[in-house]
């Protein structure tokens, strides 16, 4: 079937759908507001590794006692200096899925696969090789069913690591932006060409992925979109990518300019989720988009914790509330990447 054919049927159907009387987002809000779990950018160290397994890991357990109905992780499930071996992906995918059994969304991070290739790793791999694996690991054969429990969740058929789904009339979605300027720095040398064809179809995919959730949300209270790259750290003086220039340009542009169009035309909240860079925060980065947040979720050695956030629709100053979960206290308010005062 013709790609832009299938495209429009998919679109279709999630249009349709938000008239039918099975559909989540026309249901009545549940009495409590909706709150879910984010963890990223970690195990980096023994220590975390210990944190996050069950069963006496600590964060293991906090996210056991809250059950919530969906556990977001935002990729980075190890240092980037780790060989990237078929073991380690086993035994983190394993350690993903007991944190919150069957619903659970991950989305890749850098470290997961296009850093594979470094050559500070002791043995590097081909980064497309580890994305192939990845995606059979986590979303192909995906053993432990990651996110089996997860109503109304549907998968982007020609990129199966993007998510959406609906939680008491918010519209969640993952897209796969990794780090390393959305994988086109550091390119596998003898295979560069394979890693910039990959990121431009990663790229037209995740701005159909956006249209389809914005469609799909326009019943929704609120929108929530997770990835793992931080799209707001960039260098003004780079273009946006195109097909003359892959390289030397700014490989978030695009989808950030998308999201800024999407949620101006929304207007009602918007959450935006990454990790990425250790400015563990939650603010409004743009003061003309007043509906949009951006929290920087914690890990990457600053913060070893999880947040769970809150959505409120009923306060429209803070509709989203972000809680550490070990020691209970607010997300911070400025974005400081200093790696000083740490917990």
């Amino acid at each position: 079937m013709n790609p832009g054919l299938t495209w429009l049927l998919l679109l279709w159907g999630l249009v349709t759908a938000t008239s039918s009387p099975a559909n989540p987002l026309t249901q009545p809000t549940s009495a409590k507001p909706p709150a879910f779990v984010v963890i990223g950018d970690m195990p980096y160290t023994d220590a975390e590794y210990a944190l996050l397994e069950q069963p006496d890991g600590a964060i293991a357990k906090a996210i056991r006692t809250l059950d919530p109905p969906v556990l977001i992780h935002i990729g980075d499930f190890k240092k980037g200096r780790l060989k990237c071996s078929d073991e380690l992906f086993q035994d983190h995918y394993r350690q993903i899925a007991r944190l919150n059994p069957h619903k659970t969304v991950y989305t890749p991070g850098d470290n997961d696969w296009t850093d594979c290739d470094r050559f500070t790793l002791s043995g590097s791999h081909d980064e497309i090789e580890r994305l192939h694996y990845l995606r059979q690991l986590f979303f192909h054969q995906d053993r432990y069913q990651l996110s089996s429990q997860i109503d109304h969740l549907i998968r982007q058929p020609d990129l199966i690591e993007n998510a959406l789904w609906t939680i008491d009339r918010v519209a969640f979605a993952t897209l796969h932006i990794p780090g390393t300027n959305n994988g086109r720095k550091e390119l596998p040398p003898g295979n560069e060409q394979a890693a910039l064809d990959e990121a431009d179809h990663r790229d037209r995919s995740n701005e159909q992925w956006l249209q389809v959730l914005f469609t799909k949300a326009e019943q929704a209270q609120a929108v929530v979109i997770a990835f793992h790259a931080d799209i707001f750290e960039f260098d003004f003086s780079k273009p946006v990518c195109s097909s003359d220039n892959r390289t030397n340009c700014d490989g978030y542009r695009s989808i950030r300019d998308l999201l800024k169009r999407h949620a101006t035309q929304f207007r009602k909240p918007v959450l935006v989720i990454h990790g990425d860079t250790p400015a563990y925060c939650l603010h409004q980065p743009y003061h003309d988009i007043p509906n949009l947040w951006r929290l920087n979720a914690p890990g990457d050695y600053k913060y070893p914790d999880a947040s769970e956030v809150t959505f409120d629709a009923n306060n429209p100053d803070t509709p989203f509330t972000v809680t550490n979960l070990l020691d209970r206290k607010p997300v911070p308010a400025v974005c400081d990447a200093s790696m000083l005062g740490l917990p």
